[in-house]
């Protein structure tokens, strides 16, 4: 009884590690970039630093790894001086990925 309780709790165990491996929660910090002038000017943001959003969470993301998203509009970054330290969370999973400006410090 001991052996059958044992495999079936190793079977879920490595069974449910994919999911686990495929979610990501970061703190993406980063500094506000401008390009071009008058109306023409564009917003970005230069990431620096990616690391985990809590002690709990996920944030597998390797040296040479690539991870592309589109920030969310938010007025508090197009009116940030150029030089301005952000920080986002980054999360993603099985259903897609989600962006959220925390701060914005000129």
């Amino acid at each position: 009884m001991k052996k059958l309780l044992h495999t079936v709790t190793l079977a879920a165990l490595v069974g449910a590690s994919p999911i686990a491996l495929a979610e990501k929660d970061c703190l993406l910090e980063g500094t506000v970039e401008r390009n071009g002038s008058g109306a023409e000017q564009s917003t970005m943001v230069k990431i620096h630093s990616v690391k985990r959003y809590d002690e709990s969470s996920r944030c597998r993301v390797r040296r040479d790894q690539k991870m592309e998203f589109k920030l969310p509009h938010d007025e508090r970054l197009q009116s940030a001086p150029e030089g301005s330290e952000v920080k986002y969370r980054y999360r993603s999973d099985d259903d897609g990925s989600s962006t959220e400006l925390l701060s914005v410090d000129a």
